[in-house]
C-alpha cells in the first residue's frame, strides 16, 4: 500500500512510500481509507514537536474514514465491508490503516467519508472542551480563541448548536472574520491589537453588554490566554487545548482568586489513549447534530493523496479556514 511516511524529523523528511499492508490484531480492524482528515498535530508531527509521536519511520493522521476491509479474532461488532470513522493515535494518511475496534464507530447514513473525516478530531476536541471540561450551558457567552481554524470553527458552530447565547470569535487573522461569522460566531475578537491586556477586555465588554465571557475555550496560548483572563466574568471558566502561538503561559492564580475562575486543560488523546466509552457518545450525538443541519463538515480543501504537503503547509502558513481533507 501507499503511506505518507515521515523517516526523519529534523530535517522534514517525508514522501509516500509503498509499505507493507498492516495486519489488525484480534481487537482490532482494517480499515481502506477513503478520506483523513489534515490536523495541526500533523505540522507538529512533521517537526518532532508532537509529544505522541513515535520513533521514525511513521506514518501521521489522526482521523480516517473507511471501509472495514478485514477484522480481527475477537472482534464481533464489525464485519467487512461497513462503513466506519477510525480514530488512531497516528497512521491515518495512508490507504489502509489498522485500529482498534474499540476506537472505530459506524458511519450512519447520510455521512459522506470526506465529511466524517473533516468532523472527526476537529469536533470531537471541540465537544469534550465545550460539554465535559468546560461544562456549557444554555444561554451563555462563549469565546473560541483560534476561531478560524479546523478545531476553532467546529467549536463555533457547536457552541451555538448546544444553545450559547452569544458566540465570540477571537482571531489572529481578521480578514477571516466573514468565515467565523459564516459558521455562527455573532462578533469578532481581533486578537492582533496593540495592548492586547486591555484591549481584548474592552473587545468583550463592548459585545457582551459588560458581562464578559462565562466559557472561553483557548487555542492560542501565549498573549492571548493572558488577556483572556481579564475578561472572563464571574465564576467563568478557561478551557486550554492548545498553543498554536507557539508560547506556552503560565496562570497568574490571583486572577483565579478574585472571580472564582476556573482553568482546565482538554485533550482528545486522553480519551482515545483509554478507548473511553465517551468517545462512542460523543460520536453519535455530532452525527445527530450534522444530520440535523445544525453543525457542518466545515471542508475548505479536499486534496488528492499525493497533496498531503499542502494541506501542511496551509496550516503552517495560516491559510486555511476550516478543514482540509485527504482524499483516498
Amino acid at each position: 500500500m501507499r503511506a505518507v511516511v515521515i523517516t526523519d524529523t529534523s530535517n522534514r523528511s517525508v514522501s509516500i512510500a509503498d509499505v507493507a499492508d498492516p495486519t489488525p490484531g484480534d481487537d482490532e480492524i482494517l480499515v481502506d481509507v477513503k478520506a483523513c482528515g489534515v490536523n495541526f498535530t500533523d505540522l507538529l508531527s512533521l517537526d518532532g514537536k508532537y509529544q505522541n509521536n513515535p520513533p521514525p519511520p511513521f506514518t501521521p493522521g489522526k482521523d480516517a474514514s473507511g471501509i472495514v476491509a478485514a477484522v480481527g479474532a475477537n472482534v464481533t461488532n464489525y464485519k467487512v465491508g461497513d462503513r466506519v470513522m477510525a480514530h488512531v493515535i497516528h497512521g491515518g494518511m495512508a490507504e489502509k490503516v489498522v485500529c482498534p475496534a474499540t476506537l472505530a464507530f459506524p458511519l450512519p447514513d447520510g455521512v459522506e467519508f470526506d465529511a466524517a473525516a473533516a468532523m472527526g478530531l476537529a469536533y470531537l476536541t471541540g465537544y469534550f472542551a465545550l460539554t465535559r471540561r468546560g461544562a456549557m450551558q444554555v444561554g451563555e457567552v462563549v469565546m473560541i480563541n483560534g476561531a478560524s481554524g479546523g478545531v476553532g470553527l467546529a467549536s463555533i458552530s457547536l457552541a451555538k448548536a448546544l444553545g450559547a447565547k452569544v458566540v465570540l470569535a477571537g482571531l489572529t487573522t481578521p480578514s477571516k472574520g466573514d468565515a467565523v461569522k459564516a459558521a455562527g460566531a455573532d462578533a469578532i475578537i481581533d486578537l492582533t491589537v496593540d495592548d492586547l491586556k486591555d484591549n481584548l477586555r474592552g473587545q468583550v465588554m463592548v459585545a457582551t453588554g459588560g458581562r464578559g465571557v462565562d466559557l472561553a475555550f483557548d487555542l492560542v496560548g501565549g498573549d492571548v490566554f493572558d488577556a483572556t483572563l481579564r475578561a472572563i466574568a464571574n465564576e467563568g471558566r478557561v478551557v486550554v487545548s492548545g498553543f498554536t502561538s507557539g508560547t506556552i503561559p503560565s496562570v497568574r492564580t490571583n486572577y483565579l482568586l478574585l472571580k472564582n475562575i476556573s482553568v482546565v486543560g482538554s485533550t482528545i488523546n486522553y480519551y482515545i489513549k483509554d478507548a473511553s466509552p465517551l468517545i462512542g457518545e460523543a460520536q453519535a450525538a455530532l452525527y445527530e447534530l450534522l444530520l440535523a443541519g445544525k453543525i457542518g463538515p466545515n471542508i475548505m480543501n479536499r486534496l488528492p493523496f499525493d497533496q498531503y504537503m499542502d494541506g501542511i503547509k496551509m496550516l503552517e502558513e495560516r491559510k486555511i479556514v476550516g478543514k482540509s481533507v485527504l482524499v483516498m
